[in-house]
């Protein structure tokens, strides 16, 4: 039981992995490889096997063949569709094809190679679950083929191939294909127990960075822990609305929440002095304090060089570079305006306003929450992006619930 246990895990734990979004990617690229290669070479297979099949009287694969052919370049070239629609679409094709070719011609077609293929090309672009699906259908194709050649129905005496040798046979193909999804399943596995120790890794890397700025100021760290909260809260909100739906993902606020406690990095250059001056700041300090997102977003870049690649340190670097900026145009430390201010900027810059004004600092009292939202409220449209001011109303209540509680 332990056995079939672990072979249930193993197949089908992929669907519900955290790093299923990271091994996407890597799908996708295979998705437009094999699609590729299928437009480009499928070529200098399709017109033989047209003229071969057009002299044997197969006039019905001919067809099948130049239907399949042009959905493969369609596929190819038509960007807009979805990775998901593309992969599934190409692992019907493929599979319609090992059908199509075995019953045509038969054991002396390439029917079965495609059909054994079929089982890898799935486990690659689609999963463990879907290869076992694969191999299900391939099983059952099998068994079909034997009761076909029992009663008579297909007559392989030609090739030597009765029902009885077609049994031995097909029990061999279910077989292997059943140990290539063995095979893959463990693959796959250890490539996500990797991808996943790297993500730890990150973070914790990421986590440290934040405990630089925590230890020079003794309310950041509680600071830090409640600005995660907004950001979720936020970007979930905002993911609600059309123009966000398809950028802010699952996956896009987890990388933006771990990211976000890197906006005040830059502290960390900003002598005790003025970080923790207990009353107002000269125009001297203050240009001093301003330079702190340009440090912050220097100190990532130099981790970055050391990346090939994307990483999440690009979100932490647009974070701290940014936060300060202004709808308007009139922030810093670039003065960009509206959209030209990054998204994940744009969150946090609202986060981070609305947490400084209901907490207490060095050189102020707290504000009452009411308050606070009729000023992000007022400066809709200067300091804030009014989407973002909007979603934030919306969640303004929660958000307060929430903090109330963590006092």
């Amino acid at each position: 039981m332990f056995k079939i246990k672990y072979i249930h895990d193993l197949l089908f734990s992929d669907a519900h992995s955290r790093i299923e979004y990271d091994m996407l990617y890597w799908r996708e690229q295979i998705c437009n490889t094999v699609l590729y290669l299928f437009a480009v070479f499928g070529l200098f297979t399709y017109i033989p096997s047209v003229i071969l099949s057009i002299r044997e009287g197969y006039y019905s694969l001919v067809i099948l063949s130049s239907i399949l052919y042009l959905f493969c370049i369609f596929l190819t070239f038509v960007k807009r569709i979805g990775y998901k629609r593309r992969a599934v679409s190409i692992s019907i094709l493929y599979y319609i094809v090992g059908l199509f070719l075995i019953f045509m011609l038969g054991p002396r077609g390439a029917g079965e190679v495609w059909l054994f293929t079929a089982t890898i090309l799935v486990a690659l672009l689609l999963g463990n679950t879907a290869a076992v699906a694969v191999l299900l259908l391939n099983t059952a194709a099998a068994a079909a083929i034997y009761f076909l050649l029992r009663f008579g129905v297909f007559n392989w005496d030609e090739f030597k191939i009765t029902c009885q040798v077609w049994f031995v046979k097909g029990i061999n193909f279910v077989i292997l294909n059943f140990v290539i999804v063995i095979a893959n399943a463990i693959f796959i596995k250890g490539f996500r127990t990797v991808v996943s120790r790297s993500l730890e890794t990150r973070d914790a890397s990421i986590i440290g960075l934040a405990k630089l700025a925590e230890y020079r100021d003794n309310d950041t760290g509680s600071h830090l822990n409640r600005i995660q909260i907004c950001v979720e809260l936020l970007a979930k909100e905002l993911a609600r609305l059309p123009g966000y739906s398809r950028y802010i993902t699952p996956e896009y606020i987890k990388d933006l929440k771990i990211s976000s406690i890197l906006h005040d990095i830059g502290k960390v250059g900003v002598q005790d002095a003025i970080l923790l001056k207990p009353g107002a700041l000269t125009k001297e300090e203050f240009e001093l304090i301003k330079q702190h997102p340009e440090i912050g977003g220097n100190v990532i870049s130099e981790i970055e060089k050391n990346i090939n690649g994307r990483s999440l340190y690009s979100l932490g670097k647009e974070i701290a570079l940014h936060h300060h900026e202004r709808w308007d145009g009139t922030g810093y430390p670039a003065g960009l305006r509206g959209e030209e201010i990054p998204l994940s900027a744009r969150i946090i810059a609202l986060a981070d306003v609305y947490d400084a004004l209901v907490s207490k600092r060095p050189y102020k009292e707290k504000i009452p929450h009411d308050k606070v939202l009729e000023m992000i409220a007022d400066s809709s449209g200067s300091h804030f992006d009014p989407q973002i001011v909007n979603a934030f109303i919306k969640i303004s209540i929660k958000l307060n619930e929430i903090n109330s509680r963590n006092q």
